[in-house]
């Protein structure tokens, strides 16, 4: 569990998920990143003056190599990890072209919505698993 702290940065970011064969595509954060072995939702931050769709078709070609044809916003959280404040939102990425990899050294794993509980996910990831219930 990471511990709660006050917060000393805002980011606004985007998570995909991308649904098939009843699993979800789950990424760990590889060695040498912020909270590096913790699963979460593929993607990213937000830029200056992109929108969250921009961005998640920008974080799903750079991290995944896919192209993301369709993709609709279905949640929005935020969560205080001890050194930043996260506004995240959830896309389901209803369309895509490609084979999703890991292009940043990240591992990959299709999860059923039960693995999920029991898998050590970045802790703002866990108000999302009631949403991906409904999704699915």
């Amino acid at each position: 569990m990471i511990p709660q702290a006050k917060n000393t940065a805002t980011v606004h970011a985007v998570a995909g998920i991308l649904y098939r064969d009843n699993k979800i595509l789950i990424a760990l954060r590889p060695k040498g990143k912020p909270y590096s072995g913790y699963w979460e939702f593929p993607g990213g931050k937000i830029e200056v003056n992109e929108t969250g769709l921009a961005a998640i078709k920008r974080e799903l070609h750079e991290e995944l190599g896919i192209e993301v044809i369709s993709a609709q916003c279905i949640f929005k959280h935020q969560h205080a990890y001890p050194d930043k404040m996260v506004y995240l939102q959830l896309f389901h990425i209803t369309e895509f072209v490609g084979e999703p990899h890991g292009k940043e050294n990240q591992t990959l794993r299709w999860a059923t919505i039960s693995d999920l509980p029991n898998l050590p996910l970045l802790q703002g990831n866990y108000a999302l698993l009631e949403k991906l219930v409904a999704l699915v």
